[in-house]
Parts: structure tokens; sequence; C-alpha cells
């Protein structure tokens, strides 16, 4: 496990920059030598620090979008002439997995799924995300409806 590591200016600097490449903060640390748990509390305790992180942050996970871009348009290796599955499956696998890294941490930008809001206050609307399917929608609430009623 890193060292204590002293929070420098420079460090500070190389961790955002390269956190806008895409690396992670864990494997930052191993290689810089100082530990994501004092990197948050360098971050809780600095405002300035919190929003370059979270700037860096984005812009990374922008970085992590365009290298799954590139290896799912990268051509296939080939043996004797055909395109080699395994190399195709291990692949998808690294695409698939950083889209699923993207949509945990920042779901509202990466996540395929969309979530509905319903109220249930007085003289409030139901609100629908227009990415949402609304025939599949439809459908489910009116199955609902049936199956309550008993119909």
């Amino acid at each position: 496990m890193p060292t204590p590591t002293k929070r420098t200016p420079k460090l500070e600097a190389e961790v955002l920059e390269r956190l806008a490449l895409g690396e992670t903060l864990a494997a930052l640390g191993r290689e810089l030598g100082f530990h994501p748990v004092n990197w948050g509390k360098w971050v809780a305790a600095d405002e300035a620090l919190a929003v370059a992180y979270a700037t860096a942050r984005e812009v990374g996970g922008d970085a992590i979008a365009d290298h799954a871009l590139a290896l799912i348009d990268a051509e296939p290796a080939r043996v004797d002439g055909k395109i080699d599955p395994g190399h195709v499956q291990w692949k998808r696998a690294q695409v698939e997995t950083r889209l699923k890294l993207l949509a945990c941490w920042n779901p509202k930008k990466y996540s395929p799924k969309q979530t509905v809001d319903v109220g249930n206050k007085e003289g409030e609307t139901l609100k629908i995300d227009s990415n949402v399917d609304n025939v599949a929608l439809t459908l489910a609430l009116s199955e609902a409806l049936r199956a309550r009623d008993g119909k």
C-alpha cells in the first residue's frame, strides 16, 4: 500500500491531468505513491480542487468512451486470413467493461436506463422522460391496471 504523500501542487496537477485522460484514481495512487482516501480528504477540504476533480472526471469519462470506440472500431485480428473470434470477444469485453463503469460513475450521461418520477402531490402531473419507450410504458401500465382490477 502506498505511503502517505504530501499534497503538492505538482502532484495535484499530474493527477488531474491524468484523470482527464481516463486513468483511474486507484491506478494513479499506486503509481504516484498516494492513497485515494487521502485524495478524497484533500478534495473534501478544498473547494477549488473539488471543482477541478469533478471536471477532470467528466473529461476522463469522455476519454474512456472515446477509447471504447477506438477499441471497437479497430480491425479485428486475423488467423489464417479469418477473423479471430477470441479476439473479437476480448475486445467486446473491454468495451462493455468500460461502458458499464461509465454508467456507474456518471449514470445521467452514460446509463442506458431511464427513470420515471411519479408525483402524488395535488395538482402535480405525470412527467415522462422523452427517452422512455412510451408504448412499452403504456402497455405495462395497462396490464398492471387490468391485473389490479381482475380483468
